[in-house]
């Protein structure tokens, strides 16, 4: 299993990085930014809600927290420790050794099981049957997925996903990036790395919004790689 990328919290923070802080039972995100990184702990600007209220959970709170870097971001969970004032309101939460850096979140990719109808596209342009199979990981920018056979780099396939929630059926037409032949108990299959030609950007929004609730859940029960 490959494992996430780790990196040393003084090497990944800073002064004035843009973040957002989800509590751990609920599923929103809300703005904040790094005001400060100590010892044992890191000040972040309090985050509002959506009526611009000041967001103050209970001391012991289990959070998630997302800092932006330049091409990538950094995730974590931390305790939130109490509130306090420093030039403007601010939480206190607790600092950990280290964060996961992920690719910025088009192209983060989480592993996930899902039921995936796919129709590849023949030399002369026709689609094929339809197949059932399942995915392997799925991005805000693309997706592999578990065939019988090999498909050619650069030809297209036709997917369709139903009951994501909050996107419902997704309809998309994909490039073939890769194609990897994989032995598993003795029998040959491919897993199919692909790249959506066209997505509309709300339904992207709401695809990485599912990609981050699984990471997110993912965090909350102490897994690093998904």
């Amino acid at each position: 299993m490959i494992r996430a990328e780790m990196v040393d919290t003084w090497k990944a923070l800073r002064y004035g990085q843009r973040a957002q802080v989800s509590l751990m039972e609920d599923t929103q995100f809300y703005h904040s930014r790094v005001e400060d990184i100590k010892k044992d702990h890191i000040v972040l600007a309090m985050p509002v809600d959506d009526k611009r209220r000041p967001l103050i959970p209970e001391n012991g709170t289990s959070i998630i927290c997302k800092v932006m870097g330049e091409h990538c971001y950094y995730i974590f969970r931390a305790t939130y420790i109490g509130k306090g004032i420093e030039n403007i309101p601010v939480w206190y939460i607790s600092r950990p050794d280290k964060v996961e850096k992920a690719q910025n979140r088009e192209y983060v990719r989480v592993k996930t099981t899902l039921p995936v109808v796919v129709r590849p596209v023949n030399e002369e342009g026709a689609l094929e049957e339809m197949e059932l199979t399942s995915t392997v990981d799925i991005s805000g920018g693309g997706m592999c997925f578990v065939f019988k056979r090999p498909l050619p780099v650069d030809s297209k396939v036709a997917i369709e996903l139903d009951d994501i929630p909050n996107v419902g059926l997704l309809q998309l037409m994909c490039r073939v990036a890769r194609c990897a032949k994989i032995d598993v108990n003795g029998e040959k299959i491919y897993h199919i790395g692909t790249a959506y030609m066209s997505i509309d950007r709300n339904v992207q929004n709401r695809l990485i919004k599912f990609i981050f609730d699984i990471q997110r859940k993912g965090l909350a029960k102490g897994i690093e790689n998904l």
